[in-house]
Protein backbone atom coordinates (compact mmCIF):
# COMPACT_ATOMS: atom_id res chain seq x y z
CA UNK A 1 0.00 0.00 0.00
CA UNK A 2 1.33 3.43 -0.97
CA UNK A 3 0.46 6.93 0.20
CA UNK A 4 0.67 10.09 -1.93
CA UNK A 5 -0.86 13.51 -1.58
CA UNK A 6 -3.13 15.32 -3.96
CA UNK A 7 -0.19 17.67 -4.56
CA UNK A 8 2.08 14.70 -5.48
CA UNK A 9 -0.43 13.92 -8.24
CA UNK A 10 -0.61 17.42 -9.65
CA UNK A 11 -3.32 18.76 -7.38
CA UNK A 12 -3.35 21.79 -5.12
CA UNK A 13 -3.68 20.29 -1.62
CA UNK A 14 -2.04 17.94 0.83
CA UNK A 15 -4.94 15.48 1.23
CA UNK A 16 -3.48 11.99 1.58
CA UNK A 17 -4.54 9.20 -0.74
CA UNK A 18 -3.73 5.55 -0.01
CA UNK A 19 -3.90 2.73 -2.57
CA UNK A 20 -2.49 -0.68 -3.41
CA UNK A 21 -2.07 -0.06 -7.15
CA UNK A 22 -1.35 2.88 -9.42
CA UNK A 23 -4.76 2.41 -11.05
CA UNK A 24 -6.50 2.53 -7.67
CA UNK A 25 -4.51 5.67 -6.79
CA UNK A 26 -5.68 7.28 -10.03
CA UNK A 27 -9.30 6.45 -9.24
CA UNK A 28 -9.01 7.83 -5.71
CA UNK A 29 -7.32 10.96 -7.03
CA UNK A 30 -10.08 11.56 -9.57
CA UNK A 31 -12.74 10.96 -6.91
CA UNK A 32 -11.03 13.43 -4.57
CA UNK A 33 -10.81 16.09 -7.28
CA UNK A 34 -14.45 15.64 -8.29
CA UNK A 35 -15.57 15.91 -4.65
CA UNK A 36 -13.53 19.08 -4.16
CA UNK A 37 -14.88 20.65 -7.36
CA UNK A 38 -18.45 19.79 -6.33
CA UNK A 39 -17.74 21.50 -2.99
CA UNK A 40 -16.79 24.63 -4.91
CA UNK A 41 -13.00 24.44 -4.66
CA UNK A 42 -11.68 26.51 -7.55
CA UNK A 43 -8.05 25.39 -7.11
CA UNK A 44 -8.99 21.77 -7.79
CA UNK A 45 -11.02 22.84 -10.85
CA UNK A 46 -7.98 24.69 -12.20
CA UNK A 47 -5.78 21.62 -11.64
CA UNK A 48 -8.31 19.40 -13.43
CA UNK A 49 -8.52 21.89 -16.29
CA UNK A 50 -4.72 21.84 -16.66
CA UNK A 51 -4.83 18.07 -17.07
CA UNK A 52 -7.67 18.04 -19.58
CA UNK A 53 -6.27 20.95 -21.60
CA UNK A 54 -2.79 19.43 -21.86
CA UNK A 55 -1.71 17.91 -25.15
CA UNK A 56 -1.64 14.13 -25.44
CA UNK A 57 2.15 14.17 -25.08
CA UNK A 58 1.92 16.41 -21.99
CA UNK A 59 -0.71 14.10 -20.48
CA UNK A 60 1.50 11.06 -21.11
CA UNK A 61 4.46 12.83 -19.48
CA UNK A 62 2.35 13.76 -16.43
CA UNK A 63 1.08 10.21 -16.08
CA UNK A 64 4.62 8.84 -16.33
CA UNK A 65 5.73 11.24 -13.60
CA UNK A 66 2.78 10.29 -11.36
CA UNK A 67 3.43 6.58 -11.92
CA UNK A 68 7.09 7.04 -10.99
CA UNK A 69 6.09 8.87 -7.80
CA UNK A 70 3.76 5.99 -6.95
CA UNK A 71 6.42 3.37 -7.63
CA UNK A 72 9.07 5.04 -5.47
CA UNK A 73 6.72 5.98 -2.61
CA UNK A 74 7.47 3.95 0.52
CA UNK A 75 5.02 1.28 1.55
CA UNK A 76 2.72 2.27 4.40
Amino acid sequence: MKKLTCRDLGGPCDAELVADTFEEMGNKSRQHVVEQIQAGDESHKLAADRMTEATLDEQKAMMAEFKHKFEVAPDV
